[in-house]
Formats: C-alpha cells, structure tokens, sequence
C-alpha cells in the first residue's frame, strides 16, 4: 500500500465533544422515503470515532386493517435489517406507532423509551420522512449529508460550551424574523409576508398550558423575544437540553390531545415542536443553523492516455505529460512520485491508477469528479462525434475511480492554438475539430450515448435528475433551447424524472454573446462558478480563491467553486497571468466561503455541489492530486475545511467575518 497522510482524526472530533454517546432518532411516516434517512443515520455512524457509541431508534406507523398491518410489519423489519447491517451501532430499537403527534408524537414516545432503560446522550439528532422533498432535503442536507458535515456539527458543539441547538438553515425563526432570514421555499409554500402567523394565538395558548405541565415553576411564561421554532423539527441538540424525564412523565396526558393522522398547524404537536427551541432561548443557550453539506466536485481533465485525435494532431503518444515533464520553470508543480505516496506520470488506461484516485478522493471527502466530455459535429469533426471517451466508458465497466461522478460537456471546436478558439482563430487552417451542433438526429443520438452515464448508480442526481453541465452554451446558441427540450422528453421516454443542466460561469459569459439571453431562456437549472475564470470575468467576486456570494445572473441555483490555482506556462510558456494558491491559502478561501454561506438562508441550493478547479489540470497548474510541492496539502485543506463548516447563530444574522475572511 501507499503511505498517505490522513485527514483529521475522528478520535479528536468525539474527545472535543466532551461525551462518549450520541442518538439518532427518526420517525419513519413516510416508509417509501426510508432509504434518504438510512444514509442520514449512515453518515452519523461513519463520522464517529470507535469508541464513540450511537444508538439509533426508529419508528415506524402502525395500520388500521388487516392488509396494511403485514405491509407495515415487513417495513419495520426491512428498517431493522438495514440498520443492522450498519457496523458501529450499540443499541437499535424500530419501534410500530400509530398515527398520533406526527413525528412530535412518534419522538416523545421514542423519549420515554430511552428514559424507562436509563440512557443518557451528549446529542440528539432528530429527523423524519417529511413529505415536502424540497424542504426534506434542506434537512437532510444540513444535518446529516455527508459525515464531514456531521462532524462539522460536532465540532460547533464543541467549540461553542452556549450552544444547545443547531437546525437547518433558513428553518429557524421567531415572530419579528424577517422573511429574508428564512429558507425562501418555506416562505413560498405557506405565502409569508411575515412571520408571527406562525404564532397564532391558539399556538401560543397550547404552549403555554403543556409549559407548565413541562416546568410548573415557570407558570407557563413565554417571553415573546424567545418564541422560536424550528420548521420542520429536524435538528441536533444536546440531552441536556430536552427535559426528557418531564417529556416522558408528561407523555399520557399530552397524547389524550394528539392529532390524529396529519394537521398543518395549532396542533399539541405544533406547540412542542415550538417549544423546544424556545426553551432553549428562554434559559439565555443558543440556536443555530447549519448550511446544506458542501458536496466538492472536482473537475476531471481525461487526457492522460493516447487518443487519435492527439496522434494526429500533435505527434504519437502525446499527452497533457509530453508538455509537463520536460517544463521547468519557477513555481511549477510536478505529480509526486509514487514512493512518496503519489500518482506520479500515470496512464489513466491502468484501473490501479483510476482506483487509487477514488481512494484519495474518498479519504479526503471529495464527494465526486466531473469528467470533461467530448463530443463534436460537423464536417470535420471526430468519428462517432466522441473524443477522449475512454475515463469514463472504462468506469462504466469497472467501476474506477469508485465515487460518485457527473458529465460537463466541453463542447468548443478544437483549434491548434489551447485558447479554446475566438472569432480570430476561425481560419481552416488551425480548426482540428468542428462543434456545429448538428439537428434533431444528432441531438438524438448525443442523447442516446449520454444516456448510459446518467442511468449509472453511481451518476450524480439532483432530486433523481441527472446532472450535466455544458461549458459554454453561448456557443450552441439558438440550438440550444430545442436541443434542451428534446433531451427532456428522451430523459422522461427513459424513465428519468427529469435532467439538471448546469450553465458554466466564466470569463466568457460576457464574451459570448448570447450567453446571457440563453441562460435566461432556454430552460437551464442552475449554474456553477468556473474558478478562476471567474476572477478574470466582469463580476464582483470578493475573493480570490472561492466563491463567497451568487452573482447576477438569470440561473435559479448557483453552485459555488473554489481553485487550487492557476499558470498556463507548461502549455504556453509566455502567459503572463499566475494564480498561485498555498494550502494554507486553499484552507483559509474555504474557510470564508463556508462561513458566509452558514449566512445566505436564501440561497435556492438543495444539494450543496462546490466545483474544485481542478482534480488534475496539471498543465494549467489547478490540482488537488499530491504535488511535488504541497504534498497532500490541498486535499487536507479540503478534508479539515469540510469538517469544520461553521452555524449561524440564530437570532445573529449579520455578523461580522472579518475575522474568519482575511
């Protein structure tokens, strides 16, 4: 095997917490959404150290008729079976429970459980089958989406003794919150303009009678500064926090006023679920919010084999290594050597070399890579269309590298000049490869040859949707809209719910014409943020390693990037323009990025993708893979970035980050 520093060690994470015990406990409503909370629960259990126990408690609902009884009884043992498989849990206990609280209901019975055995816990995670996907996933995504991210939480509980509670972003207010201040498709669904209807009188009558069941000494006083809820009731909190005895002693008298089946508000439920939080506030302890897990996605360049193309246009056996090995200049970083623990000058042909890049990605929490996919038309452009195919059609049949992976189409003409071509390069003699974009047979057939990709278990989904990015649309220009369109209608006849399509953000969005009108029109997604082009770009940015605000454009979704750095020397040895990144720099950018975005609830991201310039652009000089120079120091800066996301403070929604963005 090869040596390779570690990431930070979870041992460290669970010490600092001050406790040896955490439970996971989720109410199972909807049994057909039980496979997104299995890998909550999985993530929970692989970001604790060994000697740190977790104990899980489930529920799921009991039935009203003969034929559902045994449908229910089958998934309550199908959830027992999965959560065993999981190696780490010390006690586990799936629970039938009818239909009454909702999943406040389903939690204070599952309290009482952990009372009448004894068990005390450091933290509590609270999650549930909540039917809305868009806020279930804000949930999710926030507390439990990836195990970095829930060893960010840890790490907030540690660091911060006043901390009690942390919840997802935006889902956390009071009466006197701003709607800019909450996650906007909660502001949506219940048509806002403000907040205190969620505090209706006969809400606050309901809490005030099962406070003084709770806590008798207090009377049932509510100030109104400490009315909070947590929408949703999903979070983490400390035992201490939840009187868990008083729960359990006061559950037969609040479960004679439980609401049968589902109520949307003014419910016994809808008062506890204020309540916890309120709590909270009411004894001078904190709530916070966590942002959804940044997921990084590195950018994948494939051009590290022979290809024909290559052959032919500049000589036999060239690749991205015959303009990297013999370059030696000032500043220059080379792959480290394979005795040192790195790649070296790999053939991506070799699956050992695929299959250690996934293991390096995967150590240090790099979610996935998107591979760079090449595919032209026109009257001089490669046979079957496709170019530098081989990366991910050997994935397709060996699975390596073993992450989760997504397709950016780099979809300019190749010239024989690495500018990707302007208007001054259109002479026939420098076109290598043509990019016209074809008609509806074309587009078919794309569609057809992408389709394998996106129905790979391992392909990455937004919603069930397959992701694809296109690099620059302003070139397909008016084609663009009807090619879109007719590849949804391909992606519903396949069976696919849909497809995410990703505009990419860069120094060309002004330079392209009609990239601007395109994104607004032609039916894209989302974007993401191409570092560092966007330095080079005509937006403001605030920073120069990541991404740290959205920026005025049409996409819904931004998805935030970041780059490891930038010199063009090994390909064109005059460039003047350097963007030299140290891991140390690379930790403090990341640093900033993630704690403003703890600060923007109205960010419209669901799944937090973070685009890495780059995996292993190494004759642009943008590399996460170990280096002569850094080592392993850039995907230690991601790995300890990662689990170290920081909350907001409720309650603090302008703070100053100075101190963390230097």
């Amino acid at each position: 095997p090869h040596p390779q520093p570690q990431p930070q060690p979870q041992q460290q994470i669970g010490a600092n917490l001050g406790g040896r015990r955490a439970a996971v406990f989720l109410q199972l409503g909807y049994i057909e959404l039980w496979q997104e909370l299995l890998e909550c629960a999985t993530h929970v259990v692989a970001a604790a150290p060994t000697w740190y126990i977790i104990d899980v408690y489930a529920s799921v609902l009991t039935c009203d008729d003969t034929a559902e009884c045994g449908s229910r009884a089958e998934s309550r043992e199908r959830v027992m079976r999965d959560l065993g498989q999981l190696r780490g849990i010390d006690h586990l206990e799936v629970s039938l429970f009818e239909n009454m609280g909702a999943d406040v209901g389903h939690f204070l019975k599952q309290v009482s459980g952990v009372v009448a055995r004894g068990a005390h816990y450091d933290v509590l995670l609270k999650m549930h089958t909540k039917g809305d996907a868009v806020w279930r996933q804000r949930g999710i995504e926030s507390l439990c989406g990836t195990s970095a991210q829930v060893r960010s939480v840890w790490q907030e509980f540690a660091v911060h003794a006043e901390l009690d509670m942390i919840a997802p972003l935006g889902t956390t207010f009071g009466p006197l919150t701003k709607t800019n201040n909450i996650f906007p498709h909660i502001v949506r669904k219940y048509n806002w303009t403000n907040t205190r209807l969620a505090f209706a009188p006969k809400t606050l009558q309901e809490m005030t009678r099962i406070l003084r069941i709770l806590e008798p000494d207090t009377h049932g006083k509510i100030r109104k500064k400490d009315l909070t809820v947590v929408a949703g009731t999903m979070f983490w909190v400390r035992g201490s926090a939840i009187p868990m005895k008083a729960l359990a002693n006061a559950l037969p008298e609040l479960e004679k006023s439980f609401t049968r089946g589902y109520r949307a508000d003014q419910g016994p439920e809808h008062a506890i679920q204020r309540l916890f939080p309120t709590m909270i506030r009411s004894r001078g302890r904190r709530v916070a919010e966590m942002p959804p897990a940044p997921k990084v996605i590195a950018l994948y360049f494939p051009q590290y084999h022979r290809v024909p193309e290559n052959d032919r246009f500049w000589g036999d056996g060239f690749t991205e290594w015959t303009l990297l090995k013999p370059f030696n200049a000032t500043g220059i970083h080379k792959p480290l050597a394979i005795e040192r623990g790195g790649l070296g000058y790999y053939d991506l042909m070799d699956v050992n070399v695929r299959r250690r890049q996934g293991e390096l990605a995967r150590t240090h929490g790099i979610h996935g890579f998107c591979y760079y996919h090449y595919w032209f038309t026109g009257s001089a452009s490669a046979p079957n269309h496709k170019v530098m195919y081989k990366v991910p059609e050997a994935l397709l049949r060996d699975g390596q590298p073993d992450v989760p992976f997504m397709l950016s189409w780099a979809n300019e003409p190749w010239f024989r000049k690495w500018t990707g071509g302007g208007e001054e390069l259109l002479r026939h003699d420098s076109l290598l490869l043509t990019q016209e974009y074809g008609n509806e047979s074309e587009w078919r057939e794309h569609f057809e040859y992408l389709l394998q990709f996106f129905k790979h278990p391992k392909y990455i989904r937004i919603r069930g949707e397959p992701a694809f990015a296109i690099y620059r649309i302003g070139h397909i220009g008016s084609k663009l809209k009807p090619m879109i369109t007719l590849w949804r209608e391909l992606a519903s006849h396949a069976g696919l719910p849909g497809l995410h399509i990703i505009n990419t953000i860069g120094n060309f969005y002004r330079a392209d014409a009609a990239t601007e009108s395109l994104e607004a029109t032609a039916g894209l997604d989302a974007s993401f943020h191409f570092w560092p082009q966007l330095l080079g770009s005509s937006f403001t940015v605030g920073s120069r390693t990541a991404s740290i605000q959205d920026i005025p454009v049409h996409a819904p979704i931004q998805y935030w990037g970041f780059a490891t750095g930038f010199d063009r020397r090994p390909r064109v040895p005059s460039t003047a323009y350097r963007l030299s990144v140290s891991a140390q720099q690379l930790r403090e950018g990341l640093a900033c990025s993630f704690a403003h975005m703890a600060h923007l609830p109205a960010r419209e991201v669901g799944t937090n993708l973070v685009f890495a310039t780059a995996w292993n652009e190494w004759n642009e000089q943008a590399t996460l893979e170990p280096d002569d120079v850094n080592g392993f120091g850039y995907l230690q800066a991601v790995s300890e970035s990662l689990s170290s996301v920081p909350s907001r403070t409720f309650g603090h929604e302008t703070p100053d980050l100075k101190a963390v963005c230097r």
